[in-house]
């Protein structure tokens, strides 16, 4: 896609600037998580990192998509895990691995968000009568497959979401089904199971659905429910003002001033890439000429990891 960023072969628009992947051919990404954990400095970009969280066993760090301004990714470092399926393999190791995730995760958000009544008054609606208790239900969190790195992955985002992916969610363009599992379906899943999935790391993810209902968890209500308390989550806690704002954008292309609705020949892209270098928390503090900075994993691993 224009935003070059790698998207899951089963999407039908890139997740991220809303292009059709129609025409765009599969194609193979570098690792870019890999490269985290085993300290690599740069591929064809350098692979810094903006970290919230680290230790030996996980790295909690910002996602530069930035679906919402507090928008993480969780990867475990202690093993490697392809995708979520390999946890069906073994649901009780699965379901501590999942539950740690969480816990790293939102650990980070509640101390460095939350807490910060300044972000948290600005970004939402009614933010000094919010609890991390009350934020907490209104957290998204979940897996992606197939995945668009190839390392297990716990994406957590507080809402509300930014505009242009909010767009992108009355769309149907994020959190599509079949491919995002909410946190609360994987865990009550790898509960539930009373023994192992054999086979399910390289399993139909629909065979894998139909494995996980016979025990009583069914992908289609914990889906349902979670995609509908997204889009109310982000109307109960989004303040966006549109005295901050200065353009609108209709259809992802057409650009009007905000004032009198009058159409500029302004890029809809280029609007989108200065807000979201505003809007999210990616990489920050910046560093010189407004760019995003980063560090590298303390605790890089020098030996091949076990797999899961």
């Amino acid at each position: 896609p224009r935003c070059a960023k790698a998207n899951a072969f089963t999407l039908e628009s890139c997740n991220s600037c809303g292009m059709s992947l129609g025409k765009v051919e599969i194609s193979f990404s570098n690792n870019v998580f890999a490269g985290f954990v085993y300290g690599i400095e740069k591929g064809p970009f350098p692979y810094t990192i903006s970290i919230r969280h680290q230790s030996e066993r996980l790295l909690v760090f910002d996602d530069l998509m930035a679906i919402t301004p507090c928008h993480f990714n969780c990867i475990p470092t202690d093993c490697y895990i392809p995708d979520l399926r390999k946890l069906f393999e073994n649901p009780k190791k699965g379901l501590a691995l999942v539950t740690s995730m969480y816990a790293a995760s939102w650990k980070a958000i509640e101390t460095q968000f939350i807490q910060n009544d300044s972000w948290k008054n600005k970004i939402m609606k009614n933010g000094p009568k919010m609890d991390a208790k009350s934020l907490e239900n209104c957290l998204i969190a979940g897996f992606n497959f197939p995945p668009s790195q190839y390392w297990l992955h716990l994406q957590a985002m507080l809402p509300p979401f930014t505009p242009f992916h909010y767009s992108m969610y009355l769309e149907g363009r994020h959190y599509t089904y079949g491919r995002f599992f909410p946190f609360e379906y994987i865990k009550a899943a790898l509960a539930k199971l009373s023994h192992p999935i054999e086979g399910a790391g390289s399993m139909d993810i629909q065979t894998l659905i139909d494995e996980v209902t016979k025990a009583g968890v069914r992908y289609d209500e914990y889906y349902t429910k979670a995609y509908a308390q997204y889009g109310a989550s982000h109307k109960k806690l989004a303040n966006w003002n549109s005295d901050d704002f200065s353009r609108i954008i209709a259809q992802g292309k057409t650009v009007a001033k905000l004032k009198n609705f009058e159409k500029t020949e302004e890029k809809a892209d280029e609007i989108l890439k200065a807000d979201k270098l505003v809007l999210q928390n990616y990489g920050r503090p910046y560093k010189a000429k407004g760019r995003p900075g980063g560090n590298y994993y303390k605790y890089a691993k020098k030996q091949l990891l076990p797999l899961f």
